[in-house]
């Protein structure tokens, strides 16, 4: 205890400073109001949670009427008055999910902005955008899972601080509509969209502290697929620095060309019929014209009808779309954006796309027949796939075979089949065969996520995007033993937005060693990329990416 002369100094020291205290408590919050290029905007602080932010922003001329599926449009006048931020703008449209944390409307091209509490404009920090994932179809930067509020504070903790960014951008038929009568300019939109955020970011991330040279693109599944787009088929103007792919797609499952959509009982015949919409030169601009509820509920009719609820891919078009070649044979080229990567895959990512046949308790002499048919239906165009590569793919994902999921083997045989089939070639081939042809040109990191987080379903196993819980928290209490590891997982992360390198530990993945990272928790080691080989070589032969449209 202090002695009590010293307590008496301490006593008269807080007297005088008294007003000075109350003063600063009862002091106003900064005022968070911003200029940018499409008018003023102010935020909000917490201090509670240690973050500044900026909801709901417009980079984007809102995609309706005579905009609607077209590739997205600047704004062009300024907003007058200072705007609130203090709340996200609309979800785009998709099927209703009380996730979405928004309402949805075509009004939708909006983006957030998380920084540290504090930042001043001159501070220059890195940024980190995130793209969600959803198979194209869903997905809204307002899900509360993708509240960045502990990758901010986790920053600042390891005196890293960075900017937090995430995008709306168009999905399902107002994103992805295709057909021989969508505009080459216009196909994939949704892709689009993403390219004129970081074009904004650019002209406007500044004022809210950030350094618009460095900027890291992030992303899971479909939004890992969307960074893998942009590395593949880069935009003209150098837009980010390096990019993060969670489970990422190839970029795309599949990516059969446009006119596919118009062949019989297809997307873009189907919404035509639904809508009374006439096929031709015409029904472009009829469909613009269908109102919007009328859409939207033919959309989700059919949507609910697709296998995974899978209706539309990015298509690939003539030249002056955003893509034009398979995507494989771009990434075979080395004719692509070489910017630093790092991406993996989880151990069982096709367990959540394969509960169409779970537990269906299929006979064991239909069992092969039935494998094919899930196959089939997830291609747009199944008439590419030949019978003897369902063959091999039968040989090599037999019947009762223990090994199918690793440690989370159901022993439902369909099931096992379909989601490892499922997770090596929409998912680790795809991985692999974007670094083979990246390492030689690129400082790539690859990692394989092995952790079983308690509380989750084992039938479901290390689930796709089962991930994300450790890195944007908040780690389940069921699950606290994770807390260390998330931490360590979510460093690597924020050392790669930074520093362009994860940090110590995980080797960069070159031709030589193909050194690959495992992410579990008491087990983060270096370990060969050499599992799984078989499959994955046949799913990256030239037929069969060409069979699968990729």
């Amino acid at each position: 205890m202090a002695p009590p002369r010293l307590l008496a100094l301490l006593g008269i020291c807080l007297l005088a400073h008294l007003p000075l205290l109350f003063a600063a408590s009862a002091a106003p919050s900064p005022d968070l109001t911003v200029s940018l290029t499409v008018g003023s905007f102010r935020g909000v602080s917490s201090v509670a949670n240690g973050t500044e932010k900026w909801l709901g922003l417009p980079f984007a001329e809102p995609p309706v009427g005579k905009l609607r599926f077209k590739a997205p449009v600047p704004l062009k006048s300024k907003a007058k008055g200072v705007q609130d931020a203090s709340n996200f703008g609309d979800a785009c449209p998709q099927l209703p999910d009380p996730t979405l944390g928004a309402s949805m409307s075509e009004d939708c091209l909006n983006l957030n902005v998380w920084r540290p509490i504090g930042t001043t404009a001159d501070d220059k920090l890195p940024i980190l955008v995130w793209f969600y994932g959803g198979a194209f179809m869903h997905g809204a930067t307002s899900d509360p899972t993708f509240d960045p509020t502990r990758i901010i504070n986790r920053s600042v903790n390891i005196s890293k601080p960075i900017i937090f960014v995430s995008v709306n951008w168009r999905v399902n038929t107002f994103g992805f509509l295709a057909s021989k009568h969508v505009a080459p300019e216009d196909l994939n939109a949704g892709l689009q969209d993403q390219i004129l955020a970081l074009k904004f970011l650019q002209e406007n991330i500044a004022a809210f502290g950030g350094d618009p040279e460095k900027v890291t693109i992030w992303g899971q599944s479909a939004g890992a697929g969307s960074v893998a787009a942009h590395t593949v088929f880069p935009p003209e103007q150098d837009l980010f620095r390096a990019g993060i792919m969670d489970s990422n797609t190839g970029p795309f499952k599949t990516a059969p060309p446009a006119s596919t959509y118009d062949e019989p009982d297809q997307p873009y015949t189907n919404v035509l019929s639904m809508t009374g919409c006439e096929e031709g030169p015409g029904s472009f601009e009829c469909l613009q014209q269908v109102p919007f509820d009328l859409l939207h509920n033919v959309t989700s009719t059919l949507t609910n009808a697709r296998i995974n609820r899978q209706l539309w891919q990015p298509a690939r078009g003539p030249p002056g779309s955003f893509f034009s070649v398979p995507p494989s044979e771009k990434i075979a080229s080395g004719d692509f954006l070489h910017v630093p990567i790092l991406g993996g895959t989880n151990l069982n990512e096709g367990t959540q796309f394969a509960q169409a046949v779970f537990n269906l308790s299929t006979p064991p002499a239909l069992e092969d027949a039935a494998f094919d048919a899930y196959i089939r239906a997830l291609l747009i165009d199944p008439s590419t796939l030949a019978n003897s590569t369902l063959r091999t793919i039968r040989a090599l994902y037999p019947a009762d075979d223990a090994a199918l999921g690793g440690a989370f083997h159901t022993g439902d045989s369909l099931f096992d089949r379909a989601e490892a089939w499922y997770t090596d070639n929409m998912f680790l081939a795809a991985r692999r065969l974007l670094f083979a042809a990246a390492a030689p040109r690129q400082r790539a990191f690859a990692y394989f996520f092995a952790e079983f987080i308690p509380g989750n379903d084992p039938a479901m196993g290390v689930a796709h995007a089962s991930e994300l819980a450790l890195l944007f928290g908040p780690v389940p209490a069921v699950a606290a033993v994770e807390d260390a590891f998330a931490n360590q997982m979510l460093d690597f992360w924020i050392n790669f937005v930074v520093d362009l390198d994860p940090g110590p530990g995980w080797p960069q993945y070159d031709l030589e060693s193909k050194q690959v990272l495992q992410l579990m928790r008491d087990n983060i080691t270096v370990i060969p990329d050499d599992f799984l080989l078989d499959k994955t070589n046949f799913d990256n032969s030239k037929s069969v990416l060409a069979q699968m449209q990729k």
